[in-house]
């Protein structure tokens, strides 16, 4: 039986647009990616996004629209004073913005965001000690949320006042180039840090090949910072840092 190239025409038209009608009632039609972190498995808040899957390359907006909270809020604990972009600004462009924090050694990135988000919607997240909290955003807790003890201590441990950043900064500078000048400079610390390279990581044992699964690709030129390649391939250098911290402490 012979079809009227018509007739296979609207049949084609009704099979294509049919079943995209159908996906979107289901649910399984996105014309767009939509950022959506994984529900906790187990436990009292089976169900609920887990602040821990929060990504890098997601937005304050993205972050608002799924855990249900202000955006404004966002955009003041973290210092972002143009609220036109605080929608579209990304977790992972915090690490440019506290550059000099991380260089103090403290961590304020992706991670600080999941950290806010958990304690600002009372839900369980393991803390760490690497991560800190603009002073504006512990603030903010603190007059929001009905924090514990233990939380309550934690935060003011976990605190990074900017205004006082540059003169600590500065200093831990001068000391290290004291140091250096008598000669004593102790570079034994194998820590993954801002200023650490690919070719520190191999030096200190770690495998070529442990690197690039880390980083899920290929080893780059080996005398480039980790953070300068997180910040070019979009990666967030928080993630990296603490998964390439595991290969080294492993080494101990």
């Amino acid at each position: 039986m012979k079809i009227k190239s018509f007739t296979l025409g609207v049949i084609v038209i009704v099979t294509i647009f049919g079943g995209v009608a159908i996906s979107q009632a289901f649910g399984l039609w996105k014309t767009t990616s939509s950022k959506v972190p994984a529900k906790y498995q187990s436990g009292p808040f089976a169900g609920q996004y887990n602040p821990a899957d929060i990504r890098g390359s997601y937005s304050f907006g993205d972050i608002s629209e799924v855990f249900h909270m202000p955006v404004e809020d966002l955009a003041k604990a973290f210092g972002i004073r143009d609220d036109a972009s605080a929608s579209s600004f990304q977790c992972k462009e915090l690490e440019t913005i506290y550059a000099d924090a991380q260089q103090a050694g403290m961590e304020i990135g992706t991670g600080s965001v999941r950290l806010f988000v958990a304690m600002y919607k009372g839900l369980p997240y393991e803390l760490s000690e690497d991560t800190y909290l603009p002073k504006a955003a512990v603030e903010l807790l603190k007059n929001k949320v009905d924090l514990s003890q233990e939380q309550t201590k934690y935060l003011d441990d976990h605190t990074a006042d900017l205004n006082k950043l540059s003169a600590t900064v500065d200093a831990e500078a001068v000391a290290v180039d004291k140091q250096e000048t008598k000669g004593d400079y102790n570079s034994t610390e194998k820590m993954v840090k801002g200023q650490t390279t690919f070719k520190e990581l191999l030096d200190w044992g770690v495998s070529k090949e442990e690197i690039e699964t880390v980083i899920e690709d290929k080893l780059p030129n080996s005398t480039m910072l980790i953070k300068d390649y997180c910040s070019q391939q979009g990666k967030a250098f928080s993630d990296i840092k603490s998964a390439l911290q595991e290969k080294v402490d492993a080494l101990k």
